[in-house]
């Protein structure tokens, strides 16, 4: 598919999306990754976001929420870690999760200057719930993608970050 502004380099053929203006030239735009990701993203985030509203659950919080229940006793710094975000971001994605009901914090066993997070009973059940519709929504937006292509994007996407 060709719109108009799109290039191509050589013999490689620019899958573009299919919801870009038809009349707008969007020049070196459709040959950059970032721009490509961003423009992915911003579909995928705003997908998730309409099946996680009824929850508070951002794509953020979801992850802090899966760690917290994979790794007991984790400490707010390891969530940080682990999430590839500054502390001071865990701290906001915790008191945000903290103050839904989601997650609490318990004294640490190992540490007592630092707190261990864990989930609450309704966190428990909220997270079993979005994982399920966060599967659908994850299948649902990678569902024009062969399962080949879906390991390759993972794998890329890996390598990018």
């Amino acid at each position: 598919m060709t719109k108009k502004g799109s290039s191509h380099s050589g013999d490689v053929q620019n899958t573009l999306p299919p919801d870009l203006a038809p009349n707008m030239a969007y020049g070196v735009l459709t040959e950059l990754v970032g721009y490509c990701l961003r423009r992915a993203q911003i579909r995928i985030y705003q997908d998730f976001q309409d099946v996680m509203e009824p929850w508070s659950i951002t794509p953020p919080r979801f992850s802090a929420m899966i760690l917290i229940r994979r790794n007991p006793q984790m400490k707010l710094t390891e969530l940080a870690q682990g999430m590839g975000i500054a502390r001071s971001g865990a701290v906001e994605v915790v008191n945000s999760l903290a103050k839904l009901g989601y997650v609490r914090r318990c004294d640490s066993p190992t540490d007592r200057r630092a707190y261990a997070l864990a989930l609450t009973p309704e966190g428990e059940a909220v997270l079993d719930k979005a994982t399920e519709l966060v599967r659908e929504h994850d299948a649902r937006i990678s569902a024009r993608l062969s399962e080949e292509e879906h390991v390759q994007l993972r794998n890329l996407l890996n390598k990018l970050g």
